[in-house]
């Protein structure tokens, strides 16, 4: 089963749908590999859902590194990802509106530390694929954005949030 649907990734893909889907897209502290079992993939720890300042500090925060996995199914080709981090906003009538993080207003991107596209091979039901972003800023407390981007398609194939927090949890 597909995303709810009984349907194979390519019936699933239509005209109106880009050529290349994420089934999986999340944001973890720690990843791993081990090239000489790749049957066992790519190995994980830490998910982030919700993150906070390190005791006696405040906002702006920035993690130096964290790291993203995706699982990718489509069309058989080779795509050029990155990764855009924004901020979501909700003013006091609840509209929600998208803020970017970069200079000037420009978006805030990370590119995967190759040039090398991420290639599906038609092998796999799902491609899986991890690499490293940073240095990740958080300004300050509220709901954060990360969208997994394709070249030619409009809208991101993936999308994952984390509440920035004052306080954590243990406290």
């Amino acid at each position: 089963m597909i995303n709810g649907s009984d349907q194979i990734p390519g019936e699933y893909l239509e005209a109106d749908n880009p050529a290349v889907s994420s089934r999986h897209f999340f944001l973890f502290r720690t990843l791993w590999y081990d090239s000489m079992k790749p049957e066992l993939g790519i190995a994980f720890a830490g998910l982030y859902s919700e993150i906070a300042p390190p005791d006696g500090m405040s906002f702006p925060i920035r993690l130096d590194r964290m790291f993203v996995y995706f699982q990718l199914w489509g069309d058989v080709n080779d795509y050029r990802l990155w990764i855009r981090l924004v901020e979501i906003s909700m003013d006091e009538f609840g509209a929600v509106s998208v803020v970017q993080l970069g200079r000037d207003g420009s978006p805030r991107e990370f590119r995967p530390p190759t040039n090398r596209p991420f290639a599906i091979s038609g092998v796999n039901f799902v491609e899986e694929f991890a690499f490293p972003i940073g240095p990740v800023p958080f300004r300050y407390a509220g709901l954060y954005e990360f969208q997994l981007w394709v070249d030619g398609v409009e809208e991101p194939i993936g999308t994952e949030r984390i509440l920035a927090r004052e306080y954590r949890y243990d406290e």
